[in-house]
């Protein structure tokens, strides 16, 4: 995927999100079935995620190589990288402690939703400042699957969020009339 179409896909999948979220009444937002995380959980554990990426792709090149290093290998494509989040998760890979949602409040979920949109704009507008050669090289840690090129981070937020969309349907499916 070229940078035009990791911006594409990220606008349209953190999009769907925020609409599909925006759809929730109040009741369904804050549905929790057995121990799972409720929509609004999902929707700031994704804001957790989001911000710090933000940051980092707003880091002068030079400060990113500094910092995290440059990848001496090949870079995974998308679907490889989904395949080893998946065998983490498998494993038991939990989201470290300061991306664990708090209890998220019905009247917290439009600036929220707000926030994120932001949030998604101002990374996809960073995202222009790095080449091809620059996502395909600079490295970034992730807390569960190590060091990601900035190409393979960004591969990782674009399925992320639909990860955690699909999580916060399917919980909601437990639900008693709600489809």
């Amino acid at each position: 995927m070229n940078k035009q179409t990791i911006i594409d896909a990220l606008t349209k999948n953190y999009t769907s999100f925020i609409q599909y979220i925006n759809s929730l009444t109040s009741e369904e937002y804050l549905y929790r079935f057995e121990q799972k995380w409720t929509a609004g959980q999902q929707l700031e554990h994704i804001l957790l995620c989001v911000k710090p990426l933000v940051q980092v792709y707003g880091m002068d090149k030079l400060m990113i190589e500094q910092n995290f290093g440059k990848s001496d290998r090949a870079g995974r494509t998308q679907e490889g990288l989904l395949g080893l989040y998946a065998e983490k998760l498998k494993g038991g890979g939990k989201a470290p402690e300061r991306f664990v949602p708090q209890a998220a409040e019905f009247s917290q979920r439009d600036g929220l939703n707000e926030t994120l949109a932001k949030l998604i704009k101002d990374l996809c507008s960073k995202i222009e400042n790095f080449t091809e050669e620059d996502l395909n090289t600079l490295l970034i840690p992730h807390p569960l699957l190590g060091n990601l090129t900035l190409r393979e981070m960004l591969y990782n937020a674009i399925d992320h969020v639909e990860h955690h969309h699909e999580s916060a349907k399917q919980n909601l499916k437990k639900q008693i009339g709600i489809h």
